[in-house]
């Protein structure tokens, strides 16, 4: 190991970015998987986004239940497509008992889409789901007698995606991108 790659290893968020908040994930990304994660001082937000059940109130104080939405593309073990699997048509149509210690059945995916077969023996897919038990896009496709080899989030919420970052790079969401992206009224804290 370099001296740069221990460097970089000891730095914190608050280090590169000079924000000096205490910030919250917003979901998580275990080490095998890459992609697109939000991190807020806002812990309210947090419950939005990561909690299917929670709910929000509308302009007229009505109460609003939304649940939103984390989507992921994934390199699965085997050949399948949605008509001819049923382990993918569970996916989406019934769920898949990820076991009682990790949360039992898990809701059915919004949507599931075969993106490329890259090899005879690999399967690309986009998987969208509204819950966010752990490890469970991959112990959902384990459930149903496949493997998650590459996984990474690509979006949350209405199309709050990475756009052009790279892996490693951030930037900060507009008022706009929380409201309309992830249902979310900015609140006024009272900071002068």
């Amino acid at each position: 190991s370099s001296i740069m790659e221990d460097y970089a290893t000891t730095l914190s968020f608050q280090d590169v970015t000079k924000i000096q908040s205490k910030l919250h994930a917003v979901g998580r990304l275990d080490v095998d998987t890459t992609g697109l994660l939000l991190l807020t001082n806002d812990g309210q937000l947090v419950h939005q986004v990561t909690n299917p059940t929670a709910s929000n109130t509308d302009t007229s104080g009505a109460v609003v239940h939304h649940a939103v939405s984390k989507t992921y593309e994934a390199l699965i073990m085997g050949y399948h497509t949605i008509e001819s699997s049923e382990a993918m048509q569970q996916i989406v149509t019934k769920g898949v008992d990820i076991g009682p210690k990790y949360g039992g059945w898990t809701q059915p995916a919004i949507a599931l889409d075969v993106l490329d077969h890259p090899t005879p023996t690999t399967t690309l897919v986009s998987i969208t789901i509204c819950e966010g038990k752990n490890r469970q896009i991959r112990r959902m496709f384990h459930g149903v007698k496949s493997g998650v080899m590459k996984l990474k989030r690509v979006s949350i919420g209405d199309s709050l995606t990475l756009g052009s970052l790279q892996e490693g790079q951030w930037r900060l969401l507009t008022k706009d991108e929380i409201k309309n992206h992830l249902d979310w009224k900015i609140r006024d804290v009272g900071l002068q």
